[in-house]
């Protein structure tokens, strides 16, 4: 991705980069990210193996540094055209009952599904987060050099042996470490909840509280939920490689991994005006289109990527409620294929 590329290199003498590219590396890191899981490995001693770090925390602020991501390597060659089927997103495998009062679910996870779930209220000053997998996690909040923490108590979540941990965190708003930033409490709750399913719950601010986190955990029960984030076509022989935050979706070729589509959706202060798309994105080479996604005006682009020599084609659109959200495909797509796929994107707030 030549936004990547631009990133790579920005230096302090470097002119700011453009919301499109900004917008567009943000989105990659955290795909990147959020890419595939590690294998995982059974252990045997809870009490020595509970860990939980800190690093995945942070993922919102990552796209501001200057990295070199190695594209991954795949057998085969780029597809020259692609069939779109019918595709079904991966779900998180459970749900609370009942469900917290004014918290907004996003979930994130890679080729092997949905595995976290974050339930944040719109100011981001209460909710938790939820793990789940099918090992014991291999770390816990003491790891992290930047964490403080308070206490560890043994606690039961329906009669099952479970650990707590109080610690506390920088929490920072803002795109860059360092902004605005302010002591977080933390509450960590991690128990086996069933054969092969680990569930790890991280809450602050009103969710923190033993009692009230406890009850939280003793709600979950078994039911998929759907991606906040979805789309109902993919080109035939592609899988996710990764989604995150409900904000970031990326579909890559299995036959050549360097060929991805991705789906995200911008800040606000990252969307482009509609009428100064084409000058904003990098290498535009094709005239800007002015198209129709869900009844809405849309803009399409032709560009190159500056990446592996690929063309690709960049959308930008409105959902029905006017969320606007970016699409860029390889030039594998014909221009009919991008809109049919866009009109397929959906989300849910």
């Amino acid at each position: 991705m030549n936004e990547l590329t631009a990133l790579r290199e920005a230096g302090p003498e470097a002119p700011a980069l453009s919301p499109a590219a900004r917008s567009a590396a943000r989105a990659a890191l955290l795909a990147e990210v959020a890419g595939p899981a590690p294998a995982r490995r059974r252990r045997p001693s809870r009490r020595t193996t509970l860990r939980l770090g800190a690093a995945g925390l942070a993922v919102a602020a990552a796209w501001t540094a200057a990295v070199v991501i190695a594209a991954p390597d795949g057998p085969g060659t780029p597809a020259s055209s692609v069939t779109l089927v019918d595709f079904t997103m991966p779900t998180f495998p459970l749900s609370f009952d009942p469900v917290p009062d004014g918290l907004r679910p996003a979930f994130g996870g890679g080729s092997d599904g949905a595995t976290i779930a974050a339930y944040d209220d719109p100011a981001g000053q209460d909710g938790f987060t939820v793990y789940v997998g099918d090992d014991e996690p291999d770390q816990r909040p003491d790891d992290a050099a930047e964490n403080d923490v308070s206490a560890t108590e043994e606690v039961t979540v329906d009669g099952t042996d479970a650990e707590l941990v109080r610690y506390s965190r920088d929490w920072c708003v803002g795109d860059a470490p360092g902004e605005d930033c302010s002591r977080r409490s933390y509450t960590w709750l991690t128990w086996q909840r069933s054969d092969d399913q680990w569930v790890t719950i991280d809450a602050y601010g009103r969710y923190a509280g033993r009692d009230r986190l406890l009850q939280i955990a003793g709600s979950l029960v078994d039911r998929p939920q759907p991606a906040t984030l979805d789309v109902g076509l993919a080109p035939a022989g592609w899988s996710v490689r990764a989604f995150k935050a409900g904000r970031v979706l990326t579909l890559v070729n299995d036959a050549y991994e360097q060929q991805e589509v991705t789906v995200h959706i911008p800040l606000p202060e990252d969307v482009i005006p509609a009428d100064q798309v084409r000058s904003s994105i990098m290498g535009p080479i094709g005239p800007q289109l002015d198209v129709t996604v869900h009844g809405r005006p849309a803009q399409l682009v032709l560009v190159d990527t500056g990446y592996l020599d690929q063309r690709g084609w960049y959308l930008q659109a409105q959902f029905t409620d006017g969320t606007t959200f970016v699409l860029q495909v390889p030039d594998a797509f014909t221009q009919d294929q991008v809109l049919e796929f866009a009109e397929q994107v959906t989300h849910r707030p």
